[in-house]
């Protein structure tokens, strides 16, 4: 028997024909009788009383974020930001670095703004100017660059540090004047990151490589302690550190061109907006299930006894860095669990909503993404399907970017595993979820 659903009062089981809504790759239609033609696009009113859960979340705005970026200008920097012209293309760093402060300075997400040279002392405030034009690379002298743990100590130190999202730009090569730091890498940066542990805050990491230019100062001294380098290709990273939601909004809202390689600890997002929807925005080769389904009570109503029931959700994921909104990633890390149950994401049914499927339906509005759901038991009379993203650990591309050995430059940096090894070391062992969101069932035997 096809999927029924009904939103409002529930079902006698006279009625229990009534299909769900027909919305396939684009269009939403109640289907108001077993087998007629759809004749309306809205469910109907529900009864006094009962709260439907298709109703649209109220649309709280996130509170404006506030941000210091930091760049590091140290002479092994330098080289990221020749003096261009117009026959001299900028580099990668120039350009992605460009593109993310200029963005800083207007993006409507931003409340308020700072940026800083970090040097061979504290961090050294400077006007979006002057941070621009380094960049462009208008500046002469580069100064001696701080110790890596040194730098993040300085920036995360900072009065109210814990309460804003902090952007670090540097190559992030540890080149210690004691020799011997070298094996106390992951403790020395668990050291300086502190706060993030204390103040339960996130880290976000970006890679990426770009054209280089001028002396190139690796962490293995030998054989040689500098090379000169015209355009080879070396790595940078941006580090974003702050309240969880707010790093995450950043990398969302602000950081639009980040680059393939990110990694993320601590993320974590507020519950988004989930519900029970009146559409399946899927794979067009799913089957419908025969079990019957409808809302009751901020939940959903069903009897899998004979067949599975299967039925859309909208999720409002926004919030999530860009590179976790994919439906492919999605599809790989979402988590479906029912207690005393069996419950699963179906294949290929991760659906983003486009602007024309949100404009054009209200129902579609609160959401970014659809997905589709199939319930195959339920053997208590209650129970609670939870959907969760559990955070992924530190990727595969960590290792593949890390060296033990850089003093002939490559796309890879001296113990990045290590480095990111003592942010991971900063968390529990097992990292909290991004996201929990919760569905109450009831089994209608």
């Amino acid at each position: 028997m096809p999927i029924s659903v009904f939103v409002g009062v529930p079902a006698p089981r006279l009625f229990r024909c009534f299909r769900l809504a027909g919305m396939l790759l684009g269009s939403l239609s109640l289907l108001t009788a077993c087998g007629s033609e759809p004749t309306e696009t809205t469910a109907s009113k529900p009864a006094k009383g009962t709260k439907a859960v298709t109703e649209a979340p109220a649309n709280t705005d996130a509170a404006p974020l506030h941000v210091s970026v930091f760049l590091e200008y140290s002479g092994g920097m330098k080289g990221f930001v020749p003096r261009g012209g117009a026959d001299k293309p900028a580099t990668e760093f120039q350009q992605r670095i460009g593109a993310l402060i200029t963005e800083t300075q207007v993006s409507g997400a931003v409340a308020e703004r700072k940026y800083y040279l970090c040097e061979n002392a504290a961090p050294r405030p400077v006007k979006f100017e002057q941070l621009r034009d380094v960049v462009q690379g208008e500046v002469s002298q580069a100064a001696l660059g701080t110790e890596l743990p040194q730098m993040l100590e300085g920036v995360l130190n900072r009065p109210k540090a814990g309460e804003e999202v902090s952007v670090v730009i540097s190559d992030f090569i540890y080149g210690p004047a004691r020799k011997s730091d070298f094996s106390q890498l992951p403790n020395l940066i668990r050291t300086s990151i502190a706060p993030v542990s204390q103040q339960q805050l996130a880290v976000a990491v970006f890679g990426e490589t770009s054209h280089f230019y001028g002396s190139y100062f690796p962490a293995v001294k030998t054989p040689v302690q500098k090379r000169t380098l015209n355009g080879e290709k070396v790595p940078y990273y941006v580090w974003v550190i702050g309240p969880p939601a707010q790093v995450a909004r950043y990398a969302a809202e602000v950081f639009r061109n980040a680059p393939a390689q990110q990694a993320f600890f601590g993320l974590k997002t507020k519950t988004p907006a989930f519900a029970p929807l009146l559409t399946k925005l899927t794979d067009p080769k799913l089957k419908s299930s025969g079990g019957t389904v409808y809302t009751e009570n901020n939940g959903l109503t069903l009897n899998p006894s004979d067949d599975p029931v299967d039925f859309s959700v909208g999720l409002d994921l926004k919030e999530l860095p860009v590179a976790w909104q994919q439906p492919a990633f999605l599809a790989q890390h979402l988590q479906v669990r029912l207690p005393n149950g069996q419950a699963s994401l179906l294949p290929n049914s991760v659906h983003s909503l486009t602007e024309v499927e949100q404009s054009g339906q209200p129902v579609l509005a609160p959401y970014t993404h659809v997905v589709r759901l199939r319930v195959s038991k339920l053997a208590a009379p209650t129970a609670t399907l939870t959907v969760s993203l559990p955070a992924p650990e530190t990727p595969d591309w960590v290792a593949a970017w890390s060296t033990t050995n850089d003093n002939t430059p490559a796309p890879r940096t001296f113990g990045l595993d290590q480095i990111l090894a003592g942010v991971r070391q900063s968390y529990p062992t097992t990292l909290p979820a991004v996201f929990t969101v919760q569905l109450p069932l009831k089994n209608d035997k």
